[in-house]
């Protein structure tokens, strides 16, 4: 189907430019070296460049693509990890109903699936804050203490979310340390109204998950959360974040968690890259990068037994004179049963800004850079469009989605991808009719689906980069 808002003049201009370097890349390019890997205990790290070469005068950007392996150490069958899990559950009065009787009865199926290593506490919050206990082993008697705190819990008052964070928190710092693997994991329906309630601020919070080994994961139900403040936890708490439009998934995503902590292999993982010569990193799969002595920090999260992790990192370099850049010792360091680990890349990794677009392109990493574009470039851009979505920004988000597609069609012109071009002919297309169809209808329901489909969006996004291998 043909797109009426592809810029014809811009298109012939791209062909033009892009003809006589494509036989040179199909023919001539054996694209980046190869990639460089590394192991230290369980977990292998390698790293590989979708290209080599940044055009003189250019953006300077570039990709890299880090995978993270943790051998499969774990037999579910015999004698598995133990978890301490505390559930921070939000019974302000939007709960009531549907909501809130979905979120105890998961809890309490949950409950029956953990063993007697296993520990459980619960906490809830509306105004205020109550622990219903602390973490218990899931023995018979207290699975029926548990159950019949589980029961009293009712639905009223406002949203002192950052409260409810805090002390679910508290539960896993106080509790003495058996060798359970922890989790903390946040559910709510509305807008943080009480106590602390910016995002910075809860995410720090959260921040602490890292240097006391457990994670924080949140769960945003409905269509009034503010999913920008349960992702930001997410990230800092290293854990994951989940939306729910309907109540009722509730028990797959509790057991989801519960599965994810208990055969979490390599724990406050940490990767840092060093940072020299005036390369930045300006993205790393959209987690969020700390620098420190000249080094650029994030933490990707938990990798699970047998798991694989790819992630791509957006690098830029300086491109006003010619010359080569140098990356080296990225590294990734973690904990594998109390004890600390550090992977790290000995190879150098070697960047050439050069003024000839042609080497730039024969530079490409077909592999590479297709699995860029369709695991990282398509999904940040989801997110970014949720933003226009959210913010009724029709225009905006159907002009950032022609810009993608004219920079990925042009380069698209040399690489020559079949996967890349349908992703740009179908998802785009479907992408596009969305965004159409949310600002269609009356303006109460416009404002509905904006909501609803914003999160979707933004959802969608966020867990297509953070996906395994």
């Amino acid at each position: 189907m043909k797109r009426n808002y592809v810029r014809p003049l811009f298109l012939v201009g791209c062909l033009i430019a892009v003809t006589c370097v494509a036989m040179a890349y199909s023919s001539n390019s054996v694209g980046p070296s190869p990639g460089v890997g590394a192991k230290a205990g369980i977990v292998t790290l390698s790293g590989q460049l979708t290209q080599d070469k940044v055009l003189y005068g250019g953006n300077g950007t570039v990709a890299l693509s880090l995978s993270m392996s943790a051998d499969d150490v774990l037999d579910l069958e015999g004698d598995s990890p133990h978890v301490d899990l505390v559930i921070v559950l939000d019974r302000s009065g939007s709960m009531q109903g549907r909501k809130i009787q979905d979120a105890k009865q998961a809890i309490l199926n949950l409950l029956a699936r953990l063993s007697k290593g296993d520990r459980f506490a619960l906490v809830s919050y509306s105004n205020g804050v109550r622990r219903h206990s602390n973490l218990l082993n899931a023995t018979a008697t207290n699975r029926m203490l548990l159950d019949s705190a589980i029961h009293e819990i009712s639905a009223s008052g406002g949203t002192n979310l950052g409260a409810g964070l805090q002390e679910g928190i508290n539960v896993l710092l106080a509790a003495r340390r058996n060798g359970n693997l922890g989790k903390v994991i946040l559910v709510s329906d509305g807008l943080a109204n009480q106590g602390i309630t910016h995002p910075a601020a809860l995410g720090n919070m959260a921040s602490i998950a890292v240097k006391k080994e457990f994670g924080v994961s949140t769960v945003g139900v409905g269509a009034d959360f503010n999913e920008h403040l349960m992702t930001t936890i997410a990230n800092r708490g290293t854990g994951n974040y989940y939306y729910l439009e309907n109540p009722n998934a509730f028990a797959a995503v509790f057991q989801k968690e519960c599965h994810k902590t208990r055969t979490a292999a390599a724990t406050s993982v940490e990767v840092g890259v060093p940072l020299a010569s005036g390369i930045s990193l300006v993205d790393a799969g959209g987690y969020p990068v700390e620098i420190r002595n000249n080094q650029a920090i994030f933490y990707p999260g938990d990798l699970l037994s047998g798991q694989t992790r790819k992630l791509f990192l957006t690098l830029r370099m300086p491109t006003h004179e010619e010359g080569t850049f140098e990356i080296n010792g990225i590294s990734a360091r973690y904990v594998h049963k109390g004890r600390p680990y550090t992977a790290t890349l000995s190879k150098t990794l070697q960047i050439a800004c050069v003024k000839e677009q042609d080497e730039v392109f024969a530079s490409i990493d077909k592999t590479e850079w297709e699995q860029k574009v369709l695991r990282d470039d398509y999904n940040k851009l989801r997110e970014e469009v949720a933003v226009d979505v959210k913010q009724g920004n029709e225009k905006g988000a159907l002009d950032r989605i022609s810009q993608y597609y004219d920079k990925q069609r042009s380069v698209n012109s040399v690489v020559r991808s079949s996967q890349v071009a349908d992703n740009l002919e179908t998802d785009l297309e479907d992408l596009r009719g969305f965004v159409k169809e949310t600002f269609q209808g009356k303006p109460e329901e416009v404002a509905h689906k904006q909501k609803k489909n914003a999160k979707a969006l933004q959802y969608e996004g966020y867990a297509g980069r953070r996906s395994s291998k």
